[in-house]
């Protein structure tokens, strides 16, 4: 016999001995995914400079460096007066408009008036120079039919003029009406344009923390510079929430999802348990090594309930994470190895005991 075949046979189990049993009962159940990882500080939340229409924006006022601050409260200023002024010039451009507008309508107004008068001038001496225009040339000479009648077609002509004038003016005013408007609203929209840069000039905090500064080739922000839009000046730490990096085997990173469950456990810590959720997952897997055959999903997780241990925690901390891919709050638990898989049915089964005997149960 092979030296593995004796030991074998010592170590059976004999006919006396029992086969070893379980209690089935019901109870919660985690279908989870191990990961190795380490923690790599608190959650930091940049705050960058807004984009405006003036490009670069002058800093004003900053908040001092250590500050804890509450979600909404100011942290950066910049100067406004550029702004100001544009916004002031904009409304005087805007009543101006107005004024010229009240003007226009007037004028227009007038216009059409007088027109009006003319018009109905002009149509009263028609109808006079129709009614006493002379014919008879035995009573009248021919010199006073023909004056007569060049007055009958004076008037005509001129009823004639005065409406092809009033079309013409009324083309004009809606032209100029028409270019007011545009002026008017080329103006509200810088008004518009500016407000909106006012606004943004304030610049609040989106979260409860500590600030801290963002420097630059180690420079602090200073007040006066000039900054463009995306550039960071400051950072709000959440003290309550702690930052990890987990690593998570190929082969069961299939079914990773942000705001899925991970249950920490630091090395350095090993009494407490903590809980965060993935707020990141790397779509590719890559080795940890060089030249390693394994590759991992890299996840970053978000701690909540750290909050209290703060002061021994700190960045670098190895930790062993499980996230959690299914939660059943009542379920039916086996040992594995009482699990028996059979190829041919490709369905698994276990042994419950009835009296003496065990019955398969798929």
């Amino acid at each position: 016999d092979t030296l593995s075949a004796r030991i074998s046979k010592v170590l059976a189990a004999s006919e006396e001995d029992p086969v070893p049993v379980t209690k089935l009962g019901r109870q919660p159940f985690l279908v989870t995914v191990p990961s190795t990882g380490e923690v790599v500080g608190l959650e930091t939340t940049p705050i960058a400079i807004p984009n405006t229409s003036s490009g670069s924006l002058k800093l004003a006022w900053l908040i001092t460096e250590g500050s804890f601050v509450q979600e909404g409260n100011p942290v950066i200023r910049f100067d406004s007066t550029d702004a100001k002024l544009s916004l002031e010039s904009q409304e005087n451009t805007l009543e101006q408009n107005h004024q010229r507008t009240q003007i226009t309508t007037l004028t227009q107004g007038t216009d059409e008036k007088v027109l009006g008068m003319d018009r109905t001038s002009a149509e009263m001496e028609y109808d006079y120079a129709v009614t006493v225009m002379p014919q008879d040339e035995s009573i009248f000479s021919k010199w006073d039919i023909i004056t007569a009648q060049a007055d009958v077609n004076y008037s005509k002509e001129r009823i004639a003029f005065l409406k092809s004038k009033g079309k013409t003016q009324q083309r004009i005013a809606r032209s100029d009406q028409q270019i007011l408007a545009i002026e008017r609203n080329r103006a509200q929209s810088e008004i518009n344009v500016i407000q909106n840069t006012l606004d943004s000039l304030e610049v609040r905090a989106p979260l409860t923390g500590l600030v801290l500064y963002r420097r630059d080739r180690r420079q602090e922000p200073q007040i006066g510079n000039s900054y463009m839009a995306g550039q960071v000046l400051v950072e709000v730490i959440n003290l309550d929430v702690l930052q990890a990096r987990i690593n998570v085997l190929e082969r069961d990173g299939g079914s990773l999802a942000k705001d899925q469950p991970v249950v920490i456990k630091l090395d350095a810590i090993p009494d407490k348990q903590y809980h965060g959720k993935i707020t990141t997952v790397c779509s590719v897997a890559a080795s940890l090594e060089r030249n390693s055959p394994l590759r991992y999903f890299t996840c970053d997780v978000a701690i909540a309930d750290a909050g209290k241990d703060l002061k021994r925690i700190r960045p670098g901390m190895n930790l062993r994470g499980d996230v959690v891919l299914q939660k059943y709050d009542v379920c039916f638990v086996v040992p594995s190895s009482a699990v028996n898989y059979r190829e041919k049915e490709r369905d698994y089964l276990v042994y419950l005991q009835k009296g003496q005997k065990f019955v398969s149960k798929p």
